[in-house]
């Protein structure tokens, strides 16, 4: 079963992606064509909307990217070396870069005009969500390093 868990993940983080980005490609322009035909008046916001959310899915992607890694890392048992906390690093400033992203956004909508409790809600839980991400894996890298210097006291005594 432990052989079969890390190549399962994978499979599930890709699924997932593939998942996200066909939703990007093929209901976001649909959905936001519905709402510019629905509420003219903000159907200026159309494009620099969509513009926004594809330039997160950038970071949401190297992210991914760097958690395969960790997980490839993970699986030929090499987890415990500074690339996996590279690999860490990389998520968090991902995830962070993501909440900003969508805080700069939110910013911006809330002067323009005024937002739906459920954009909101979901602009809310998108930038929770990145940041709890970025605070484990933060935690995480912490715990790594101090792990591989305790690793490194370890085998120079003996």
């Amino acid at each position: 079963m432990k052989r079969m868990s890390i190549p399962l993940f994978q499979i599930g983080v890709l699924f997932i992606t593939l998942c996200i980005l066909l939703l990007c490609v093929f209901w976001l322009p649909d959905t936001a064509a519905f709402f510019a035909e629905d509420a003219p008046e903000y159907a200026y916001l159309r494009y620099p909307l969509l513009f926004g959310i594809y330039l997160t899915v950038l970071p949401f992607l190297f992210a991914i990217v760097e958690g395969l890694k960790l997980s490839r890392r993970v699986a030929i048992n090499d987890a415990f070396s500074l690339k996996s906390v590279n690999h860490l690093k990389n998520i968090k400033r991902s995830a962070f870069l993501i909440t900003v992203m969508y805080f700069t956004g939110f910013v911006v909508l809330l002067q323009l005009v005024d937002l739906s409790p459920g954009i909101g809600l979901l602009g809310i839980l998108i930038m929770l969500a990145s940041m709890m991400i970025g605070l484990i894996a933060g935690i995480l890298e912490e715990l790594l390093r101090k792990a591989l210097e305790i690793k490194e006291e370890n085998d120079l005594t003996v």
